[in-house]
């Protein structure tokens, strides 16, 4: 009887919500918190990745906190991706006053989220950044911000560097750690 009762009510109903239960420290914590918490890690992650640079050619700097933004839309989903993008982006934008990186950010983390239920992580943030993030770009710098052709063109040169390399960096952590199982567990069968 108590191992029946435990087990409903770690399952779903119109008056209760999914629960993860970690049984060796006996703790419950829904789905929704811990997606909440792990969007607030993951955005806390972009928005210190973003503060650090590393020299590239022609004396561009590349940064990393992409990484951050494409495991959160792999692990905790499009709405995950969405919210780290924009907070992770929020800094670049307010360092290079173009509040357009907010929401290629966003996109990027939310086809990130979208794209990796139908084909691995890092093709699915390649994707992501080939299909919406570098038109989006292009589009607001070029017609927007009436940014030069020439300039735009590194500009997406250098983007796609860094995006290659986290979309790689971050198929690895998942595929090697298994992320997604860590941070979503399935639910025990009693």
């Amino acid at each position: 009887m108590h191992r029946r009762l435990l087990a409903s009510i770690n399952t779903p109903s119109p008056f209760n919500r999914a629960c993860i239960t970690n049984r060796t420290i006996g703790i419950t914590m829904p789905h929704t918190s811990r997606l909440v918490t792990f969007t607030a890690a993951m955005s806390a992650l972009a928005v210190t990745l973003s503060a650090l640079s590393v020299p590239f050619v022609l004396g561009l700097r590349i940064h990393f906190f992409q990484v951050a933004v494409m495991l959160a839309g792999v692990i905790g989903g499009p709405v995950s991706g969405l919210v780290t993008g924009a907070v992770g982006g929020a800094y670049m934008a307010a360092l290079r006053s173009d509040p357009t990186i907010i929401v290629g950010n966003g996109l990027l983390g939310l086809f990130t989220g979208l794209f990796v239920r139908k084909m691995r992580p890092a093709l699915a943030a390649i994707a992501a950044w080939v299909l919406v993030q570098a038109p989006w770009i292009y589009l607001t710098g070029t017609y927007i911000l009436h940014v030069p052709t020439v300039v735009m063109q590194t500009i997406l040169a250098t983007l796609t560097v860094e995006d290659v390399v986290c979309a790689a960096i971050a198929d690895v952590l998942q595929g090697r750690f298994h992320l997604r199982e860590t941070v979503f567990p399935k639910a025990e069968s009693a």
